[in-house]
Protein backbone atom coordinates (compact mmCIF):
# COMPACT_ATOMS: atom_id res chain seq x y z
CA UNK A 1 0.00 0.00 0.00
CA UNK A 2 1.26 3.48 -0.88
CA UNK A 3 2.29 5.55 2.13
CA UNK A 4 0.16 8.69 1.86
CA UNK A 5 1.81 10.56 4.72
CA UNK A 6 5.44 10.14 5.66
CA UNK A 7 6.93 10.88 9.07
CA UNK A 8 10.63 11.30 9.75
CA UNK A 9 12.84 12.70 12.48
CA UNK A 10 15.98 14.53 11.39
CA UNK A 11 17.85 15.74 14.45
CA UNK A 12 15.45 18.03 16.29
CA UNK A 13 13.11 18.38 13.30
CA UNK A 14 10.06 16.19 12.89
CA UNK A 15 8.94 16.24 9.26
CA UNK A 16 5.45 15.37 8.07
CA UNK A 17 5.17 14.97 4.30
CA UNK A 18 1.89 14.73 2.40
CA UNK A 19 2.68 12.06 -0.19
CA UNK A 20 -0.13 11.67 -2.67
CA UNK A 21 1.37 13.48 -5.65
CA UNK A 22 -0.84 11.83 -8.29
CA UNK A 23 -3.85 13.44 -6.55
CA UNK A 24 -2.15 16.78 -5.81
CA UNK A 25 -1.94 15.67 -2.15
CA UNK A 26 -5.73 15.88 -1.86
CA UNK A 27 -7.16 14.74 1.45
CA UNK A 28 -9.44 11.71 1.57
CA UNK A 29 -10.35 9.66 4.62
CA UNK A 30 -7.26 7.48 4.52
CA UNK A 31 -4.93 10.44 4.09
CA UNK A 32 -6.58 12.41 6.89
CA UNK A 33 -6.25 9.43 9.25
CA UNK A 34 -2.57 9.05 8.37
CA UNK A 35 -1.98 12.78 8.80
CA UNK A 36 -3.62 12.75 12.22
CA UNK A 37 -1.43 9.84 13.31
CA UNK A 38 1.75 11.49 12.03
CA UNK A 39 0.88 14.78 13.73
CA UNK A 40 0.15 12.98 16.99
CA UNK A 41 3.48 11.17 16.73
CA UNK A 42 5.34 14.43 16.14
CA UNK A 43 3.69 16.00 19.17
CA UNK A 44 4.63 13.00 21.34
CA UNK A 45 8.18 12.63 20.08
CA UNK A 46 10.41 13.99 22.85
CA UNK A 47 13.31 14.39 20.42
CA UNK A 48 11.33 16.66 18.11
CA UNK A 49 11.55 20.35 18.99
CA UNK A 50 10.12 21.71 15.73
CA UNK A 51 7.58 20.21 13.31
CA UNK A 52 7.86 20.92 9.57
CA UNK A 53 4.83 20.12 7.41
CA UNK A 54 5.24 19.94 3.63
CA UNK A 55 3.96 18.21 0.51
CA UNK A 56 5.56 16.27 -2.31
CA UNK A 57 5.02 16.75 -6.03
CA UNK A 58 3.74 19.90 -7.71
CA UNK A 59 2.20 21.51 -4.64
CA UNK A 60 1.55 21.43 -0.91
CA UNK A 61 -2.10 20.36 -0.80
CA UNK A 62 -5.04 20.93 -3.15
CA UNK A 63 -7.59 20.49 -0.35
CA UNK A 64 -10.22 17.82 0.05
CA UNK A 65 -10.44 14.96 -2.44
CA UNK A 66 -13.41 16.27 -4.42
CA UNK A 67 -14.19 12.91 -6.00
CA UNK A 68 -14.38 11.31 -2.57
CA UNK A 69 -16.63 14.12 -1.35
CA UNK A 70 -18.91 13.80 -4.36
CA UNK A 71 -19.18 10.05 -3.75
CA UNK A 72 -20.72 10.77 -0.37
CA UNK A 73 -23.79 12.00 -2.25
CA UNK A 74 -24.51 8.44 -3.38
CA UNK A 75 -24.62 7.09 0.18
CA UNK A 76 -27.75 6.71 2.26
CA UNK A 77 -26.36 9.01 4.96
CA UNK A 78 -23.83 11.49 3.53
CA UNK A 79 -23.79 13.53 6.74
CA UNK A 80 -23.04 10.47 8.84
CA UNK A 81 -20.29 9.46 6.43
CA UNK A 82 -18.71 12.91 6.38
CA UNK A 83 -18.67 13.83 10.05
CA UNK A 84 -15.98 11.33 11.15
CA UNK A 85 -13.71 12.74 8.41
CA UNK A 86 -14.41 16.26 9.63
CA UNK A 87 -13.69 15.24 13.22
CA UNK A 88 -10.33 13.69 12.31
CA UNK A 89 -9.33 16.71 10.21
CA UNK A 90 -10.26 19.13 12.98
CA UNK A 91 -8.27 17.08 15.49
CA UNK A 92 -5.26 17.44 13.20
CA UNK A 93 -5.77 21.20 12.91
CA UNK A 94 -6.05 21.53 16.68
CA UNK A 95 -2.91 19.47 17.27
CA UNK A 96 -0.86 21.59 14.86
CA UNK A 97 -2.10 24.81 16.42
CA UNK A 98 -1.64 23.77 20.04
CA UNK A 99 1.43 21.52 19.74
CA UNK A 100 3.91 22.22 22.58
CA UNK A 101 6.55 22.96 19.96
CA UNK A 102 6.88 25.23 16.93
CA UNK A 103 5.15 24.15 13.71
CA UNK A 104 6.29 25.39 10.28
CA UNK A 105 4.46 24.93 6.98
CA UNK A 106 6.79 24.72 3.96
CA UNK A 107 4.60 25.64 0.99
CA UNK A 108 4.91 25.45 -2.78
CA UNK A 109 2.63 25.24 -5.78
CA UNK A 110 -0.72 25.54 -4.06
CA UNK A 111 -2.40 25.52 -0.65
CA UNK A 112 -6.11 25.35 -1.36
CA UNK A 113 -9.17 24.78 0.82
CA UNK A 114 -8.24 22.27 3.50
CA UNK A 115 -4.62 22.70 2.42
CA UNK A 116 -4.82 26.36 3.36
CA UNK A 117 -6.36 25.32 6.69
CA UNK A 118 -3.35 23.12 7.41
CA UNK A 119 -0.96 25.94 6.57
CA UNK A 120 -2.83 28.41 8.76
CA UNK A 121 -2.81 25.98 11.70
CA UNK A 122 0.98 26.12 11.74
CA UNK A 123 2.78 28.84 13.68
CA UNK A 124 5.00 29.91 10.78
CA UNK A 125 4.75 29.70 7.00
CA UNK A 126 7.47 29.69 4.34
CA UNK A 127 6.33 29.80 0.71
CA UNK A 128 8.07 29.44 -2.63
CA UNK A 129 7.53 32.01 -5.34
CA UNK A 130 4.46 31.20 -7.41
CA UNK A 131 2.53 29.46 -4.63
CA UNK A 132 -1.23 30.01 -4.87
CA UNK A 133 -3.39 30.33 -1.74
CA UNK A 134 -7.18 30.05 -1.81
CA UNK A 135 -9.97 29.39 0.65
CA UNK A 136 -11.88 27.57 -2.07
CA UNK A 137 -14.70 25.98 -0.05
CA UNK A 138 -17.34 28.44 -1.25
CA UNK A 139 -16.76 27.36 -4.86
CA UNK A 140 -18.17 23.96 -3.95
CA UNK A 141 -21.06 25.10 -1.77
CA UNK A 142 -19.15 24.44 1.44
CA UNK A 143 -17.91 26.43 4.40
CA UNK A 144 -14.40 26.08 5.84
CA UNK A 145 -14.22 23.36 8.48
CA UNK A 146 -10.53 23.59 9.33
CA UNK A 147 -10.45 26.92 11.14
CA UNK A 148 -10.05 29.43 8.30
CA UNK A 149 -12.96 31.59 9.44
CA UNK A 150 -11.13 31.99 12.77
CA UNK A 151 -7.53 32.17 11.57
CA UNK A 152 -7.76 34.37 8.48
CA UNK A 153 -9.31 37.45 10.16
CA UNK A 154 -6.72 37.21 12.94
CA UNK A 155 -3.85 37.03 10.46
CA UNK A 156 -4.80 39.45 7.69
CA UNK A 157 -7.70 41.50 9.07
CA UNK A 158 -11.43 41.17 8.47
CA UNK A 159 -11.57 42.89 5.08
CA UNK A 160 -8.97 40.79 3.24
CA UNK A 161 -10.20 37.67 5.04
CA UNK A 162 -13.76 38.20 3.88
CA UNK A 163 -12.59 38.63 0.29
CA UNK A 164 -10.75 35.31 0.42
CA UNK A 165 -13.53 33.48 2.25
CA UNK A 166 -16.47 34.75 0.17
CA UNK A 167 -14.91 34.53 -3.29
CA UNK A 168 -12.54 31.60 -3.08
CA UNK A 169 -10.22 33.56 -5.36
CA UNK A 170 -6.50 32.77 -5.19
CA UNK A 171 -3.78 34.99 -3.78
CA UNK A 172 -0.20 34.49 -4.97
CA UNK A 173 2.86 34.32 -2.74
CA UNK A 174 3.67 38.01 -3.21
CA UNK A 175 0.15 39.04 -2.21
CA UNK A 176 0.15 36.57 0.68
CA UNK A 177 3.37 38.08 1.99
CA UNK A 178 1.98 41.61 1.79
CA UNK A 179 -1.14 40.49 3.67
CA UNK A 180 0.89 38.79 6.40
CA UNK A 181 -0.43 35.37 5.44
CA UNK A 182 3.11 34.00 5.08
CA UNK A 183 6.26 34.97 6.94
CA UNK A 184 8.98 34.27 4.39
CA UNK A 185 9.14 34.11 0.58
CA UNK A 186 11.86 32.16 -1.16
CA UNK A 187 12.76 31.33 -4.73
CA UNK A 188 11.05 28.35 -6.33
CA UNK A 189 12.28 25.04 -4.95
CA UNK A 190 13.85 26.53 -1.82
CA UNK A 191 10.83 26.39 0.52
CA UNK A 192 11.76 23.18 2.33
CA UNK A 193 15.41 24.12 2.63
CA UNK A 194 14.45 27.44 4.21
CA UNK A 195 11.90 25.82 6.54
CA UNK A 196 14.51 23.34 7.73
CA UNK A 197 17.09 26.07 8.25
CA UNK A 198 14.58 28.14 10.22
CA UNK A 199 13.53 25.08 12.18
CA UNK A 200 17.11 24.30 13.19
CA UNK A 201 17.49 27.88 14.37
CA UNK A 202 14.26 27.75 16.38
CA UNK A 203 15.25 24.40 17.90
CA UNK A 204 18.06 26.22 19.73
CA UNK A 205 15.56 28.40 21.59
CA UNK A 206 13.81 27.48 24.83
CA UNK A 207 11.10 24.93 24.06
CA UNK A 208 9.34 25.66 27.34
CA UNK A 209 9.22 29.38 26.56
CA UNK A 210 8.04 28.75 23.00
CA UNK A 211 5.25 26.50 24.26
CA UNK A 212 4.13 29.13 26.78
CA UNK A 213 4.25 31.88 24.13
CA UNK A 214 2.07 29.81 21.79
CA UNK A 215 -0.50 29.28 24.52
CA UNK A 216 -0.55 32.97 25.45
CA UNK A 217 -0.74 34.21 21.85
CA UNK A 218 -3.72 32.00 21.07
CA UNK A 219 -5.76 33.11 24.08
CA UNK A 220 -9.22 34.53 23.32
CA UNK A 221 -8.62 37.97 21.72
CA UNK A 222 -11.48 39.36 23.81
CA UNK A 223 -9.30 38.88 26.89
CA UNK A 224 -8.65 42.21 28.62
CA UNK A 225 -5.14 43.60 28.89
CA UNK A 226 -5.23 43.06 32.65
CA UNK A 227 -6.15 39.40 32.20
CA UNK A 228 -3.48 38.94 29.53
CA UNK A 229 -0.84 40.50 31.78
CA UNK A 230 -1.86 38.14 34.56
CA UNK A 231 -1.53 35.13 32.24
CA UNK A 232 1.92 36.31 31.13
CA UNK A 233 3.03 36.80 34.73
CA UNK A 234 1.93 33.28 35.69
CA UNK A 235 3.71 31.76 32.70
CA UNK A 236 6.87 33.68 33.60
CA UNK A 237 6.64 32.43 37.17
CA UNK A 238 6.41 28.81 36.03
CA UNK A 239 9.42 29.19 33.74
CA UNK A 240 11.48 30.74 36.53
CA UNK A 241 10.44 28.02 38.96
CA UNK A 242 11.70 25.47 36.44
CA UNK A 243 14.89 27.54 36.01
CA UNK A 244 14.33 27.56 32.26
CA UNK A 245 15.69 31.11 31.63
CA UNK A 246 18.97 30.23 33.33
CA UNK A 247 19.74 27.77 30.56
CA UNK A 248 19.80 30.64 28.07
CA UNK A 249 20.68 33.90 29.84
CA UNK A 250 24.31 35.04 29.33
CA UNK A 251 26.43 34.30 32.37
CA UNK A 252 23.79 32.12 34.03
CA UNK A 253 24.53 28.84 35.73
CA UNK A 254 21.62 26.44 35.45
Amino acid sequence: MVERVRYSLNGNLAEIELHRPDQRNALDGETIAALLEATSQACRDANARVIVLHGTGEGFCSGADLAALAALGTTADPVGAFMPLCDAFQQTIHLLATAPKVTIAALHGFALGAGLDLALACDLRVAAAGTQFACSYVRYGLVPDGGSTWALPRLVGLGPAMAMLLTGDPVDAEGAYRLGLIHRRVTAGKHLEEARRWGEELAQRSLAAQSAIKRLARVDPRLTLSAALKEEKESQRRLLEDREPFRFLPGSRS
